[in-house]
């Protein structure tokens, strides 16, 4: 009967969050964290658990900088997943209390109307309205841009 790899013991676990809190834990989090989003998707299986490669490239970079390893093979990866997972809510967090402080306590008659004009113009400016007037500016400028493109 052949035995699962990926077996994981409470030690591993206990492994992992020891590691989380770790400086260069954090610093390899903070570092994926400024990643292209499919880069940071690549780096774990569909099941949340990290991949092969990332295991193996996370204990490399780990040792480098610390001359430590992870007590069993993928805490090192696992422990940077969980800090990039917490520094991702964290900063989703910052964002949403920064979206919240700028709205105001309440919406005025005249913010309204003012967010409705805003929103108008936009509409007819991504839809192009033949007599609006930032459409009229537009095809100008486009025009004026061709001609001297064309040296004439």
């Amino acid at each position: 009967m052949p035995v699962s790899t990926t077996v994981y013991a409470p030690s591993f676990n206990t492994s992992v969050r020891d590691l989380a809190d770790h400086p260069a834990i954090n610093d390899l989090a903070a570092e994926l964290l400024a990643a292209p989003p499919e880069v940071i998707e690549g780096l774990t299986t569909d099941d949340g658990r990290p991949t092969y490669a990332f295991i193996l490239a996370a204990n490399a970079e780990f040792t480098q900088r610390t001359g430590e390893h992870g007590r069993f093979i993928g805490t090192v990866a696992n422990a940077v997943v969980a800090r990039l997972h917490v520094l991702i809510d964290k900063a989703q967090a910052e964002v949403r209390a920064l979206l919240a402080a700028a709205l105001p306590d309440e919406v005025s008659e005249s913010r309204a109307a003012d967010l409705e004009a805003r929103m108008a113009i936009k509409d007819m400016w991504a839809h192009g309205f033949p007599r609006c007037a930032l459409t009229r500016y537009s095809e100008s400028a486009g025009k004026l841009a061709d001609r001297l493109a064309d040296g004439t």
